[in-house]
């Protein structure tokens, strides 16, 4: 016997008390970042409130605003009055309902509305209602939910007055009294039970939220004059209201379709409505319109940028406001947070104007995304970059003549040469200790304009991070070498590679040239001979200087060098032993200069080459690309 009285059968009333999740949602406090109205704007913060509390009201508030959807003319006004000391909320409206006996069930129509479940006027699905309710249990729910419910209607010819108590387990006789009326008027009053919130009061939070609620229900009916408190909240157009969330925002309206469009802040926002319900957690309809945006975007981007941006990713970029009117919505729950009816059954169709997509096009939301893309880029570069450089340390230089040293690296030197033709002379005449070097394969790569990650998969260069111990991307510390070297040939050709290792040290590393790590160790392009006398000359003034004494050259073999490949061996000798060095420094506009030659534009390197100066314009744009330039190569 007793097995079987775990078998229970509850009154209507005991199930939603018992249940309260399945029809108001969450009785228990929660805490969110939420929008309130605060001097004259929404603002985002902090709010703990009782979402089971907000819907009760909503009940109340979206009957008689679904009243006005269905017959505008007549019901133009509500006005919600709240007394925070004695818990107790009213919603009245200039609507009225018929007051009259149910012809079936012989019972006032008010009173069949506002206490039984699943009653009502939405039954009929061969009907387009474009309204909240769906269910006909909503008002019921929030007399459930109260300590005390009163309804009090008037239809101009008749007065209902009826009052509820104790979660609806109690009522007084309906009183009806004919009247004579232009018009008529509903007034809903109750006093929510509290404990079943877990509240003692209606408090600052809840106050906000219950005027969000008004503010929101009075922008979805432009037509419609509302008050909360004695305060008028009603709006001219949805796009009014729109601009409180955001003012710089895109609007656009169509047939039972109102949007704005703004930018968010990374992670995609919305503010949506079905037939003045609010669905907090989207839906289908506003999936519908967002997919429309970022087609657009989409397709904008790739052609415009080059840049192919995933579809999540553009949305993570739109704020999107709202307001559409649905046949005969579907929502995932009683709670109405979400719709699921499927846009072929929404009852209109939507596409925004090309004007609309122009100025989208034109907004914040594409500037945002492609910082948003260029971010990601740089960190997915300094991602794979990390990787890199990772390997340098594990991989073996080619061709790397090394110093034994390995207590005091700081006294080392790393010779750079042009191909392997100096690396003989070089292994005779240098200490091993102190002295690497390493040949070049060719001429060096010119960094400018190029990505760190392109530059880092250029063999060489890889090769010559892996010789010093570079890393690109991070600061030139813990190096292998103390002194760098550039031996290149006294040329042109020589000058160029000198200057490309400039540039890609300058670039990435200027504290190199501040710590005096860069030099170019300078090698004679004319030597003389008289028996056992040598003089080596490294620039022609100073050899123009020594020849205008022609009785000083009497007698001497003038041999001129052409490149490191033309020494002798003596000579060989010297500059490795005791090399003449040119210290690079970084001076003024260090990378402007470096921009200068060796970047893209030739227009200073041609006015260098005739002899022209640059204009101020000239020399500032040059500057800005530097800028741009180093900028990337960072």
């Amino acid at each position: 016997m007793s097995d079987l009285l775990k078998y229970k059968k509850l009154t209507d009333i005991e199930h939603v008390l018992l249940r309260p999740g399945m029809y108001v949602g969450s009785i228990k406090h929660r805490t969110d970042n939420l929008s309130v109205y605060e001097e004259g704007k929404f603002k985002t913060k902090s709010v703990t409130y009782n979402p089971a509390f907000l819907k009760i009201f909503d009940e109340i508030v979206s009957n008689a605003v679904d009243e006005h959807r269905r017959n505008p003319s007549k019901l133009n006004k509500i006005e919600v009055l709240i007394n925070t000391d004695k818990g107790a909320i009213l919603v009245k409206d200039n609507g009225g309902i018929v007051v009259d006996k149910h012809p079936v069930h012989d019972e006032w129509i008010p009173e069949l509305i506002f206490s039984n479940l699943k009653a009502g006027s939405n039954f009929d699905d061969s009907e387009e209602r474009l309204v909240a309710g769906t269910n006909g249990v909503g008002s019921t729910l929030t007399n459930i939910f109260s300590k005390v419910f009163r309804v009090k209607t008037c239809d101009g010819k008749k007065e209902f007055n009826q009052q509820f108590s104790d979660n609806m387990t109690s009522r007084k006789e309906a009183e009806v009294k004919n009247v004579a009326r232009k018009s008529g008027y509903t007034e809903i009053a109750f006093i929510p039970d509290f404990d079943r919130f877990e509240m003692n009061a209606i408090d600052d939070s809840h106050m906000q939220m219950l005027r969000k609620r008004v503010i929101d229900l009075a922008a979805c009916n432009p037509k419609l004059k509302v008050k909360f408190n004695k305060e008028d909240h009603t709006f001219k157009s949805f796009e009014e209201y729109c601009k409180l969330y955001v003012e710089d925002v895109v609007y656009e309206e169509g047939p039972r379709w109102k949007i704005g469009i703004a930018s968010s802040n990374g992670s995609m926002q919305q503010v949506s409505f079905v037939n003045s319900v609010e669905t907090s957690d989207g839906g289908t309809h506003v999936d519908y319109i967002a997919n429309q945006i970022v087609f657009h975007l989409r397709a904008l981007i790739k052609k415009k940028h080059k840049i192919d941006v995933k579809p999540q990713e553009i949305k993570n970029h739109i704020f999107l406001i709202i307001q559409a009117d649905i046949v005969n919505p579907i929502f995932s729950s009683q709670t109405k947070e979400k719709l699921i009816t499927e846009p072929k059954q929404f009852g209109s169709n939507f596409e925004f104007s090309k004007s609309a997509i122009k100025k989208i096009a034109s907004s914040e939301i594409v500037e945002r995304i492609l910082d948003w893309a260029q971010q990601k880029a740089i960190a997915e570069e300094k991602k794979e970059l990390r990787r890199l450089n990772k390997t340098l340390s594990k991989s073996k230089v080619l061709k790397l003549i090394d110093a034994k040293a390995r207590s005091r690296r700081q006294d080392c030197s790393l010779a750079i040469f042009e191909g392997d033709s100096a690396s003989s002379a070089f292994r005779k005449y240098r200490n091993p200790k102190t002295q690497g070097a390493f040949p070049l394969r060719g001429k060096f790569i010119n960094v400018s304009g190029l990505s760190p990650l392109k530059v880092i998969k250029n063999k060489e260069v890889t090769s010559l991070l892996g010789a010093i111990g570079l890393k690109l991307g991070e600061e030139a510390k813990n190096l292998r070498y103390g002194k760098i070297l550039i031996y290149s040939d006294a040329d042109p050709d020589g000058d160029s590679i000198a200057g490309l290792l400039i540039n890609f040290f300058g670039r990435y590393w200027p504290e190199m040239f501040e710590q005096d790590i860069i030099c170019r160790v300078v090698t004679p392009i004319v030597v003389a001979k008289k028996g056992n006398q040598k003089k080596s000359f490294y620039t022609n003034e100073e050899f123009d200087g020594w020849v205008s004494n022609k009785a000083k050259i009497k007698g001497w073999e003038i041999e001129y060098k052409k490149g490191l490949a033309a020494l002798e061996d003596e000579e060989y000798k010297d500059i490795i032993q005791d090399p003449r060095l040119f210290i690079i420094e970084k001076g003024a506009n260090f990378h402007a200069t470096l921009n200068h030659w060796f970047s893209k534009n030739p227009m200073y390197r041609k006015m260098k080459i005739l002899g022209r100066e640059l204009s101020d314009e000239e020399v500032d744009e040059t500057i800005d690309e530097a800028t741009d330039e180093s900028t990337q190569s960072g």
